[in-house]
């Protein structure tokens, strides 16, 4: 979490920051029309872009990425109050594949192995199942199922990544290293925070609970204070998660 802080202080990292939501943004608006629900998502190509930028750029993405989607929403008419659990969501999918490849395999030069192609798709999951399932629940409050948008954030997301970012890794990858753009090239050693390889780990388990809280009514009616006041328990969780995935991945 300390470089999310940290590459504030660096010109390079804002610079970079503002180029990847520019990007986002420009291959984001040409699909605005592909809509799925009016006003919160469309099919979305997009969505490679930020696990790309996450594995070179490290925070560079989780900044770029909420960024890009809030200027994306602004741009394409679809500012709402979906916007706001989009922005936190969105920070944390460019945040978690960049650290669950620090965690589990250090150098991204590993992506050609076994292993490293096992980490990559784990981290592809991790991050579109934490974001899917944290805008869902909050845009539940405004009248969006739940149900219907988590599974399909997270099948836009998973898909369209798994997809077109190993392609982009292996066309640019080589030439952004050679241009000392990627973020250990840029933050400084102390600057970037320590991994932590049972973190992912928990914040999947404190995912797939809050979705079956989220999904399963059958579950959620034998907690009382979930019936009888659903839409705090959303806001809470949403926050939970969002602080417990910065704090844990």
């Amino acid at each position: 979490m300390r470089e999310l802080i940290r590459c504030w202080q660096h010109t390079r990292m804002i610079v970079l920051i503002a180029l990847c939501a520019a990007l986002y943004v420009a291959v984001l608006l040409p699909f605005k029309i592909a809509t799925i629900i009016p006003g919160i998502t469309e099919v979305r190509p997009a969505m490679a872009l930020p696990i790309f930028f996450s594995i070179f750029f490290g925070p560079v993405s989780a900044w770029g990425t909420a960024f890009g989607n809030l200027i994306g929403d602004v741009l394409g008419g679809t500012i709402g109050p979906g916007s706001i659990p989009g922005f936190f969501g969105n920070i944390l999918y460019g945040l978690i594949p960049y650290r669950v490849l620090k965690a589990y395999i250090g150098s991204r030069d590993q992506l050609r192995t076994r292993k490293g192609w096992a980490v990559f798709v784990f981290a592809v999951v991790l991050a579109s199942a934490v974001c899917a399932v944290l805008i869902a629940t909050g845009v539940d409050l405004i009248g969006i199922p739940f149900g219907f948008l988590v599974h399909t954030i997270f099948l836009n997301n998973l898909l369209v990544s798994l997809l077109l970012a190993p392609l982009l890794i292996g066309t640019l990858g080589k030439r952004i290293r050679e241009m000392k753009l990627t973020y250990e090239q840029i933050l400084q050693p102390q600057e970037i925070s320590n991994p932590n390889r049972i973190g992912p780990v928990i914040v999947l388990v404190l995912t797939l609970i809050l979705y079956v809280l989220m999904f399963v009514p059958s579950v959620r009616e034998t907690l009382p204070f979930l019936v009888d006041h659903k839409s705090a328990f959303q806001i809470v969780a949403c926050v939970l998660l969002f602080i417990a995935t910065l704090i844990l991945i």
